[in-house]
């Protein structure tokens, strides 16, 4: 397929990669024109990589003493960049043929003048998880967007005319053929974005939140085979599936189930509160005790049934713990959560008489 030299700047590759990885061509784009692949910029993801795949150039039309004339590539490289974040490199799939001209390597078409098969390769930049992190909020405006400028060159073996190639000197890289003929610089650029959030992973745990003690529940979260998986319960135990997407709980009473996600530099989390149904559990447990408002904007009645010395803690679905208090000598008592954020949390109330768990909601 034929294009103007100028269409080289499909060619250029603004990836990003970790330190210890490499990019991997993407094999949807195999037989693809000529091009940079997928469109767009890019960012870390939690592989801290965001590689774009390359499709070589195999010919291009420019203009000539004799008129428009097809010259034959048979190879690709990059020249320099610029703009790159602090602690940030590029590095390509190629870099083992790389040499004083070529810093980064070269892509080479394959087959025989005029039927080449064109390279198919990728680049990309890399850096520590901290070199990602320093970023974030960068760039000339401060959004984590850097302008990025490439310089790109191609190997022309020869043309269709034999005056053409002696014309302007062929073989040559375009960087050293006359710009009147087609030749010279060719800056290409592009744009690499850091978002905020690029390490987070955003999950949601599915599953049964009514339950009755001692029966077992299923929770999942969407399978991914990148992913590793650590659950937590609150009051409860995990008969099976630790380290998978799915497990096997059997609750004791009310609790919380959380996992927590791990990708190479990006981590996430989920929780739900579980509400056991089992009449008259409070009792049971060995403390009767009930809390209004509930939902509150902030405070919270606690009302027990006798005056024994009292602990009481309250966590976040994460099992992060909120408040802590140990009461004694009343029936009533007041948890002040005006300093949290609206949310769901776990009340958790424990005497020498027993253990209960009550779900709060602050508005």
């Amino acid at each position: 397929m034929k294009k103007t030299l100028l269409t080289i700047s499909a060619l250029l590759v603004t990836t990003v990669l970790s330190v210890a990885q490499t990019c991997t061509p993407d094999a949807q784009y195999a037989g693809a024109s000529a091009g940079l692949y997928p469109a767009g910029p890019l960012g870390p993801t939690c592989e801290l990589i965001a590689p774009k795949t390359i499709v070589s150039l195999t010919d291009t039309l420019v203009s000539s003493p004799l008129g428009p004339v097809t010259l034959y590539i048979s190879r690709m490289r990059i020249n320099s960049v610029s703009g790159l974040p602090a602690g940030l490199q590029l590095g390509t799939d190629v870099i083992a043929t790389a040499d004083q001209d070529g810093p980064w390597g070269y892509w080479d078409n394959t087959g025989s003048i005029p039927n080449q098969t064109a390279a198919f390769g990728c680049a990309y930049v890399f850096g520590s998880g901290g070199d990602w992190d320093a970023a974030v909020g960068g760039g000339p405006n401060n959004d984590g967007e850097y302008p990025l400028e490439f310089v790109v060159d191609a190997y022309v073996v020869t043309s269709q005319n034999a005056f053409v190639d002696g014309f302007i000197n062929l073989p040559a890289w375009v960087s050293t053929i006359d710009p009147g003929v087609g030749g010279g610089t060719f800056l290409i650029y592009d744009t690499l974005v850091v978002p905020t959030d690029y390490a987070e992973i955003s999950t949601s745990i599915t599953g049964d939140q009514n339950v009755e003690p001692g029966t077992t529940y299923t929770y999942s979260v969407p399978q991914d085979p990148n992913v590793t998986y650590d659950w937590t319960v609150l009051n409860g135990s995990i008969e099976s599936g630790q380290g998978t997407n799915e497990i096997e709980v059997i609750w004791s009473g009310s609790g919380v189930v959380e996992v927590n996600l791990t990708d190479g530099g990006c981590e996430g989390a989920d929780g739900i509160p579980v509400t056991a149904i089992t009449t008259g559990l409070d009792e049971v447990a060995g403390i009767n005790a009930s809390v209004y408002p509930n939902p509150s904007n902030g405070e919270f009645n606690l009302r027990v049934a006798d005056t024994d010395v009292l602990q009481a803690r309250v966590v976040d679905v994460s099992g992060k713990l909120i408040l802590s208090n140990q009461f004694a000598g009343s029936n009533l008592y007041t948890l002040d959560l005006n300093n949290v954020k609206s949310g769901i949390y776990i009340l958790e109330l424990e005497s020498e008489t027993g253990k209960t768990y009550k779900r709060l909601i602050k508005n």
